[in-house]
Parts: structure tokens; sequence; C-alpha cells
């Protein structure tokens, strides 16, 4: 019988490697490794993923898969972070797609300071995968990543936004079915700080219940002390009551001219009536300064009003000559 030099390779390579090993499961690591250096980014991303899935591929059970990745646990977390990343570049959204479920289970290996936001790997697998989902229009995945990423990445103020304006979005006049989700969240992570920041947002922004909001932030703050935008938030609520009372009559006084023309003693008693809400206000506006002392539109303009309204001078030009020098 006579073969193409084609098939007399096949069937070469088949004798040879007949009973030989498998290729070994970290082989895949290497190659991705090797091609993303000679910049084939595809060609890596695609090897690591080779490298995440082989176990399942040649029959590990669901233990013997988990015993494997407990062992190299650094390892495969490095590789799966590395696939997503590259697939993103590449806009290969279904390779993000795939690569998703390895991602979602990376663990951040060295405790977060509660200062610090969450490691920019896994921060990265959210941000990848939401906009992935949301290219191939797959919404419950979306919000499913969405809430995840708030409890799993602190103090990202993308996320927190995020799923605020869905909130506001897909329960407008419905405060109590909007609370009613966010509690499920907050329900299994009752430490989440994020999760009570957003909960306040939503009093606030929905209902203007600003005692409400206030609880919820504050919440916040006791999970969490170094929340900056629980502070603001905190004391945005206050300036919101002024703004309250001065809609159903109050303190006309302290916002017109008008107060030169009564009585010292009517103007001064509601002006320090006035003053109490201006001075909570201050006090977690420095807060939210003092941890965030760059971030200028988040207490700047209102730190300021602040001190004009306590006449606290030498703060106001302090700040507002800060300000104007950036």
């Amino acid at each position: 019988m006579r073969y193409s030099l084609i098939t007399f390779y096949l069937l070469l390579f088949t004798f040879c490697t007949a009973g030989a090993e498998p290729i070994p499961i970290d082989y895949y690591n290497s190659q991705a490794y090797r091609a993303h250096e000679c910049g084939e980014k595809a060609e890596a991303a695609r090897n690591f993923l080779l490298y995440l899935e082989e176990p399942a591929k040649r029959g590990m059970s669901q233990a013997q898969q988990d015993s494997l990745y407990k062992a190299d646990k650094r390892v495969y977390d490095q590789a799966a972070l590395n696939a997503i990343y590259l697939f993103f570049s590449v806009s290969d959204m279904d390779g993000v797609l795939r690569t998703l479920p390895y991602g979602r289970r990376v663990q951040v290996t060295q405790k977060v300071e509660p200062w610090e936001m969450a490691n920019k790997g896994v921060t990265n697998v959210y941000v990848s995968g939401m906009e992935a989902a949301k290219e191939k229009g797959m919404t419950d995945l979306y919000l499913e990543l969405l809430k995840e990423a708030v409890v799993r990445c602190p103090r990202n103020k993308s996320f927190t936004d995020q799923l605020t304006e869905y909130y506001k979005t897909h329960y407008s006049g419905n405060m109590a079915g909007a609370q009613a989700d966010l509690d499920k969240i907050i329900s299994a992570n009752p430490d989440c700080a994020d999760a009570w920041y957003v909960k306040g947002a939503l009093y606030f922004d929905m209902q203007r219940n600003n005692s409400e909001a206030r609880n919820c932030f504050s919440k916040a703050i006791a999970i969490n002390e170094y929340h900056a935008y629980a502070c603001a938030g905190m004391a945005g609520t206050y300036l919101e009551d002024i703004n309250i009372q001065r809609r159903q009559g109050k303190y006309h006084l302290v916002f017109s001219s008008a107060n030169q023309q009564v009585k010292q003693s009517v103007y001064k008693k509601e002006l320090a009536e006035v003053q109490t809400y201006f001075f909570n206000a201050r006090t977690y506006y420095e807060m939210a300064r003092e941890l965030m002392p760059d971030n200028y539109g988040l207490w700047g303009e209102s730190l300021l009003l602040c001190y004009k309204m306590l006449n606290m001078k030498d703060k106001y030009d302090q700040l507002n000559k800060e300000m104007n020098e950036e």
C-alpha cells in the first residue's frame, strides 16, 4: 500500500506519540508568556485560557480541579487576569466572557487597606466583563457583575455611581423596590461600606430623605472611616436640609439683603440656627478633604460656602487661594 507524504508523516507522528505522556498543563502558560513577549496578544490570551481550561478537558473531577487550583493559586489567578486583560485589549469580548468565571474567583492575595482601592487586576475583571456583557446585550450578567463589583472592589466610585444610576433609572418612582433589591446585597454583605453608601445616595437622590440618608452614610463611615464619598454625602444632607427649609419659607433673612432692615436679635437667632447645619456640613467636608485632598470637586465649593456662612474668613481665604492656584 502506498501513502502520500502527508499521510506518512501523520502515521509516523501517531506511532511516535502513542503511549507518550500528555503535554504538561504548565506548557500552555509558558507558551502564553512567550507569545506575549513577541507582542502576540491574541495568541497569548488563547494560551492563558487553554491553561485555565485544560484540567477540565482532561477529565479531572471538580475536587481534583479545586485541589490543583489551590496548589497553584497564584499562577492560575495571574493567568486569569492576564487572559481577560489581553482578550479585552484585542476587543475579543467572547474571550473575555469565556475567561470571566476564572477571573471572578480570583481573590486579592494581600489584604487591601481601608484607604486603598481593590487590586487593579480584580477591578479590571469587572470593568472588562461588564463591557463585554453590555456589548453582547447580556443585561442580567451586566447587573450581576456590577453588584458583585461593588462588594469586591471597595471605594471604586465608578461602580457605586453606576449602581446608583441603575436604581434611579430602573426604579424611578419605586424607592421601595430599589431599596429591597439593594438590601439583598447588604444582607449578604453587611460589612460592605459601598453598599451602604449607595443606599444613602438613593435616599438622598430619589427622596431627599436626609435623615435616612445620614443613617446609611454613617454606617458606611462606621465600617470604613476612610470612606470620603460617604463623608461628603453626609455633609451634603445638611446643606440640603437648609435648602428644603428655605423652600418652605424659612431663613429668608440670612440669605437676603433684608437682614439689614430688621432687629439684629431676630437676624442673629436665625443665623445661629442656620449655622448649626453649616457646622455639621463643614465637619464632614473637612473629613472628605483630609481623605482626598486633591479631589476639590468632592468638597471644594461646598466647604468654601460653609466657611463663608460660619464667618471663618481665614480658612475661606486660604482654601479659595489654594483652589484658584490649581
